[in-house]
């Protein structure tokens, strides 16, 4: 079963102090609008990202800074 992320999911920390992704929600939005993270999906009025959307541009945002 996919899980779905919402904005809120994204941005907050865990209780290890991390988040799902290391950049700022104007960041984020930023790199929505070029085309460098992955567009969301509108739930209602709710954007959402998939597990697999978050998954694959952690993986390549990671590679990338390396």
């Amino acid at each position: 079963m996919m899980k779905f992320f919402d904005l809120n999911d994204l941005l907050n920390k865990d209780p290890n102090g991390a988040r799902l992704v290391p950049i700022s929600k104007t960041t984020m939005y930023r790199m929505i609008s070029a085309g460098t993270f992955p567009v969301p999906k509108k739930l209602g009025r709710r954007s959402i990202w998939s597990t697999e959307d978050i998954d694959n541009w952690r993986e390549n945002w990671l590679q990338s800074k390396l």
